[in-house]
């Protein structure tokens, strides 16, 4: 629900989780991306710029799969219901993967408001690619991930109370063997409150093809520079959108009892706004 003017003009509380685009360079500015920004105010998800299950990576990682269904445009916000998923041998838990109909999000600056579920999966925005020719070896995927957050740690990385961000090259060669690349921040920076207690704006400038630094409420955190073990300009290809949640191989999956709380089981995304550099 979008109550930022209404908090302004009441002194109630001040807007400081309106996060602020980064100070342009000299003889720059910033213009909206509308392929990439979405207040999600409407009673559906805009099909024209957004696939309530994401075709680019379709079912996710066991044992939860995604569903369209688990989708939903509710008080002004992008809603992903994680909850148990009954008659499939391979997949018990349904979550979520909402993906941007374009694909062509590049040099620029993304930030969403979000606010992490409360259930040991992930509450996440991040971008991605394809491989340029998928017939062709060697072959590359890039992925940008702003920020992965978990709600309710039960084993493994702390994503609740750090910021987690983190870039990833998926290089392929011509006898299909895997190596993966990875270059996240030299330290992680705390979040206060955790991800799951309040909402938080998660910003990103893709400076250059080398250069990625990530904002929290606004304000600068760090930067990444991505490995540039398989290419000297590693982050140059266009890529598109992910709001996803999932589990992962290394944090033990929530209960249904837990899945089965209203309270816990959802991630909620007020906004995402893009915006590119354009000369003045």
């Amino acid at each position: 629900m979008k109550k930022e003017l209404f908090f302004c003009l009441s002194l109630i509380v001040s807007c400081t989780f309106q996060a602020q685009t980064p100070e342009p360079p000299e003889g720059f500015k910033w213009v909206k991306n509308e392929k990439f920004t979405d207040e999600f105010n409407g009673k559906e998800l805009d099909k024209a710029k957004w696939h309530d299950r994401s075709p680019y990576w379709v079912n996710g990682r066991p044992p939860a799969t995604f569903r369209a269904s688990q989708v939903s445009i509710k008080n002004g916000n992008l809603q992903i219901k994680n909850s148990v998923l009954k008659g499939d041998k391979k997949y018990n838990i349904k979550g979520g993967a909402v993906a941007s109909v374009a694909k062509d999000a590049f040099y620029g600056y993304y930030e969403a408001r979000m606010k992490a579920s409360s259930v040991s999966m992930s509450s996440t925005f991040w971008l991605k690619n394809k491989p340029v020719d998928e017939s062709k070896c060697p072959k590359e995927q890039l992925e940008l991930d702003i920020v992965e957050a978990i709600g309710h740690r039960k084993r493994g990385q702390d994503m609740r109370t750090t910021l987690r961000s983190n870039t990833h090259i998926f290089h392929y060669d011509c006898e299909g063997i895997k190596k993966v690349k990875s270059a996240g921040p030299a330290e992680h920076k705390p979040i206060s409150p955790p991800v799951n207690e309040a909402y938080h704006v998660y910003g990103c400038w893709w400076v250059d093809s080398n250069t990625i630094k990530i904002y929290l409420d606004g304000v600068y955190q760090y930067t990444m520079h991505p490995s540039t073990a398989f290419s000297k300009t590693p982050f140059d290809r266009p890529m598109y959108m992910h709001m996803v949640t999932e589990t992962y191989n290394w944090e033990t999956p929530p209960t249904p009892e837990e899945l089965a709380d209203d309270s816990k089981n959802t991630t909620y995304y007020d906004w995402v706004r893009s915006y590119k550099l354009i000369k003045e």
